[in-house]
């Protein structure tokens, strides 16, 4: 959607990507794959208008996400770990916030545990959303939901084990 970003030489190392098989060992796989800058879009299209998503997409450089139950328990809501890359720290900031707004309109329930790192809800609102740094979490009917931005990249985790995406942070992060 943007070959001027292609065009110019941009150079994008590869994000890291866990271990999937070790990792969601006591997961069974629903669906893993990429988001495009289109999904992203839709995503930001959906949760706080054209305006804002017309100005932020094109700051996306990648992402995935990997999606699954509990072994054995098809009625378990599912988990989802979902990670992707901005072309600066403040563009991640901004999309974790809008990612963190959609809960309230995605959950019944979601309540913000004691953040660790800041949060900025007030901006203007034409332009932007407002920015999230740091590691959140909120307690949501269907389990916990960890949103973690650093530097250039956003973690999403929601309804995983703790014990899991604390090696999905370690793995994406290096931590």
């Amino acid at each position: 959607m943007q070959p001027e970003t292609y065009l110019s030489g941009e150079k994008i190392e590869p994000m890291p990507v866990p271990d999937f098989a070790h990792d969601f060992k006591n997961y069974d796989r629903f669906d893993i794959g990429a988001m495009g800058e289109f999904d992203v879009a839709l995503l930001m299209d959906q949760y706080v208008g054209p305006e804002l998503s017309k100005r932020l997409y094109p700051e996306w450089r990648g992402g995935y996400y990997y999606a699954a139950r509990p072994k054995g328990n098809a009625a378990a809501p599912l988990g989802l770990l979902y990670v992707s890359r901005w072309s600066s720290p403040e563009n991640a900031e901004e999309f974790a916030a809008i990612y963190s707004r959609s809960l309230a309109q995605r959950y019944k329930k979601a309540e913000e545990v004691e953040p660790e790192s800041s949060a900025n809800a007030a901006a203007d609102a034409e332009h932007k959303i407002g920015v999230l740094k740091g590691v959140h979490r909120w307690t949501t009917e269907d389990g916990t939901v960890v949103i973690e931005e650093r530097g250039d990249t956003v973690l999403v985790s929601e309804s995983l084990e703790a014990a899991t995406t604390e090696k999905l942070e370690k793995e994406v992060f290096g931590k």
